[in-house]
């Protein structure tokens, strides 16, 4: 009887090897739980001179002074709290001639970023449990990214994509992606100062011209699939000014030109796709800042659309939940 008894518990122990990773995948959860203060400046500057290359051409100027990045399967508590009492710049100049392919050159300024990604494993129902995402954010520095872009003679391959200039400011950055059910609370604050100066001086480019300064001081986004229900608590307090600069100036190019300008105080999204999910939102947005847009454009020898926009934004929220 002892035999059979120890055959059998093997047979258990043979089946619950056979099932384990199904029912792990249904039981597993992730606790997470960051804290980050800064009191240092964070700076970065990059200076090129560019002449004769055969293909692509990135360039990047990125300051952060907190940066906070999970991306996790299962079910999932994430508790992220930020602080940042210094300033933050980018700096990037570039000058480029002859170059055969496109070109990409990007200044960023943070002050504090979040980023959450939470996916099921396959073969897991997302809409069993709910992931919590907590996010506290202050940001009390001021936040400057600055973009010097010269040049000219850029043919890219791609006729989609000639030059993309970014120069971006911002105080606090929040963003999640889930699969599954949400509880989420975001708290937002900013005391500091964020400016971004994007300076183009083109000629003779061939393909299309993607162009923006964004100065922003909090900016909340979530993005929710397969869910059955999503919750979120948004709370975003701006003090001081969001101020974007362009000044462009391009000259024979061939394809079509979008130039953005945008300053926004508080801005938040939240998407569920498909939308069979139930949202509850509650989002509070004070803004007791100035937004300034300022943009100078001078075109000749256009061959292609023109698409510019100045926006100076105080509050922002966008919601989409839309049936199938």
């Amino acid at each position: 009887m002892s035999l059979l008894k120890t055959v059998s518990g093997a047979a258990l122990v043979m089946m619950a090897i056979a099932i384990a990773p199904g029912a792990i995948a249904q039981t597993k959860e992730n606790n997470v739980n960051n804290t980050q203060g800064n009191w240092a400046e964070t700076r970065a500057r990059l200076n090129a001179d560019i002449r004769s290359v055969s293909e692509d051409v990135t360039m990047t100027a990125a300051a952060i002074g907190n940066s906070f990045s999970a991306e996790l399967g299962g079910t999932s508590a994430v508790n992220s709290n930020q602080t940042n009492y210094s300033n933050a710049g980018a700096s990037l100049n570039v000058n480029a001639q002859n170059a055969f392919g496109s070109l990409t050159a990007t200044s960023a300024a943070i002050g504090n970023s979040a980023s959450v990604v939470i996916k099921e494993p396959a073969g897991v129902n997302p809409t069993a449990r709910g992931s919590v995402v907590n996010t506290n954010q202050l940001y009390a520095g001021n936040v400057t990214a600055d973009l010097n872009l010269t040049g000219g003679n850029i043919s890219s391959g791609n006729p989609n994509l000639g030059i993309a200039a970014t120069a971006a400011a911002i105080g606090n950055s929040a963003s999640v992606d889930i699969e599954g059910n949400l509880d989420a609370n975001n708290f937002q604050r900013f005391f500091g100062d964020a400016r971004s100066n994007l300076h183009v001086n083109m000629n003779n480019v061939y393909g299309d011209s993607n162009l923006t300064s964004a100065a922003i001081a909090n900016s909340a986004s979530f993005n929710a699939t397969g869910s059955n229900r999503v919750s979120i608590n948004n709370t975003q307090f701006a003090s001081y000014d969001p101020t974007a600069n362009s000044n462009i100036n391009l000259n024979n190019i061939t394809g079509d030109i979008t130039s953005t300008t945008a300053a926004i105080s508080n801005s938040l999204s939240v998407t569920t796709l498909p939308s069979q999910a139930t949202l509850a939102l509650n989002s509070n947005q004070q803004n007791g800042a100035g937004t300034y847009a300022n943009s100078t454009i001078n075109l000749g020898d256009v061959t292609g659309s023109v698409t510019a926009t100045a926006a100076a934004i105080g509050n922002s929220v966008s919601v989409s939940n839309l049936p199938k």
